[in-house]
C-alpha cells in the first residue's frame, strides 16, 4: 500500500526537519489541501439525501463517546493526563486520515460518504474539542470559522442546488487536493510515537477498549437501521471505528497537556483503525 510507505517516510525522516514542521504541515492541510479535497468531492459527485445517515451516525457516535469519556476518565485528577484522553474521544480523523485513504481504496464516491459523516463529526472536533481543551464552553462557537467545516457547508449547498463550478475552479481545487494524501500520511508518520504507546500502554489500552467497543456498537446499530447499498453500508460501518482526530495532539501541544500521551493515543488508534479498515475492505461481501 502506497500510504504505508508514505507513513514510513514521515516516521523515518522526521529527525531531519525543524521542530515546528508538524505545525506548518497541519496548517497547510487545514487551510488549503483539506478544504480543496472537500470542495472538489462535493462538486464532482452527487448524493441522495438518504446518505445523511452518515451525518446522523457522526453525531450519535460523538455523543456516546464523549459521554463514556467523561464517565470513565473524568476522575483522573491531573488535567495534563485527563484532557488528552477525553479529547481522544471527541471526533474522528476523517479529513486528515480517511479522505485520502478512502479515495485510494474506493474512489471519490466514498469521500462524499465520509464527508457527510464529517458534517456531524466536525462540529464536535472543532467546537466541543476546543471547548474541552480550553475548559471553556465558548470554544464551541469557533467551529464556524474553521475552513474545512465552511467548505463542507458550501459544498453541500452547491451540490443540493446542482451548481457546477467553472472548470478553472475545479482544476485549481484538484491540483491543491492532490497534495492532500501525501501531506496527511506524511504527517501521520511524523507524529508516530511507539515509545509513547509503550510507556503509557495500560492507560491507552483501556481508552482503546472503551472507544472501539462503543464504536462497534454504533456501527452495528447504524447499518441495521439505515437502508443503504452494500458499499455505503461498509463505509457507514467503518465511520465510527476511525482513529481519534489529530486535533487531540494539536490541542494538547497548544495548551501544555501531556503531548506524549496524546501522540501515543493517536498512534495506537491509527494502527488499530487501519487494521480494521483493511480487514473489512478485504472481507466485506
Amino acid at each position: 500500500m502506497e500510504f504505508s510507505i508514505v507513513i514510513l517516510i514521515g516516521y523515518l525522516t522526521k529527525k531531519f526537519f525543524e521542530k515546528d514542521t508538524g505545525k506548518v504541515l497541519s496548517k497547510l492541510l487545514v487551510n488549503f489541501t483539506l478544504p480543496a479535497a472537500i470542495f472538489y468531492s462535493f462538486s464532482t459527485s452527487r448524493f441522495h439525501f438518504s446518505k445523511f445517515a452518515f451525518t446522523a451516525t457522526g453525531i450519535l457516535s460523538n455523543l456516546l463517546l464523549i459521554f463514556l469519556a467523561f464517565l470513565f476518565f473524568s476522575r483522573i485528577k491531573d488535567p495534563r493526563v485527563r484532557i488528552p484522553i477525553i479529547l481522544s474521544f471527541v471526533g474522528f480523523n476523517t479529513g486528515l486520515f480517511m479522505y485520502p485513504l478512502a479515495e485510494s481504496l474506493w474512489g471519490e464516491a466514498s469521500v462524499v460518504n465520509f464527508a457527510l459523516f464529517d458534517l456531524g463529526n466536525s462540529f464536535f472536533i472543532f467546537g466541543v474539542g476546543k471547548a474541552v481543551a480550553e475548559q471553556n464552553k465558548k470554544g464551541i462557537l469557533k467551529v464556524f470559522t474553521f475552513p474545512p467545516f465552511l467548505f463542507l457547508l458550501v459544498g453541500i449547498t452547491m451540490n443540493s442546488l446542482k451548481v457546477v463550478p467553472p472548470g478553472i475552479v475545479l482544476d485549481v481545487a484538484r491540483t491543491i487536493k492532490n497534495a492532500n494524501a501525501f501531506l496527511v500520511f506524511f504527517l501521520v508518520g511524523y507524529y508516530l510515537s511507539f515509545r509513547s504507546v509503550y510507556d503509557k500502554f495500560r492507560l491507552i489500552l483501556m481508552a482503546g477498549l472503551v472507544k472501539y467497543a462503543a464504536g462497534l456498537l454504533v456501527a452495528l446499530i447504524a447499518v441495521k437501521i439505515f437502508s443503504l447499498s452494500s458499499f455505503e453500508e461498509m463505509n457507514l460501518f467503518l465511520s465510527p471505528l476511525l482513529p481519534s482526530a489529530i486535533m487531540t495532539l494539536v490541542y494538547s501541544v497548544e495548551k501544555g497537556y501531556d503531548a506524549e500521551l496524546a501522540s501515543g493515543l493517536i498512534t495506537f488508534f491509527t494502527i488499530v483503525s487501519t487494521s480494521i479498515i483493511m480487514a473489512v475492505n478485504y472481507t466485506w461481501g
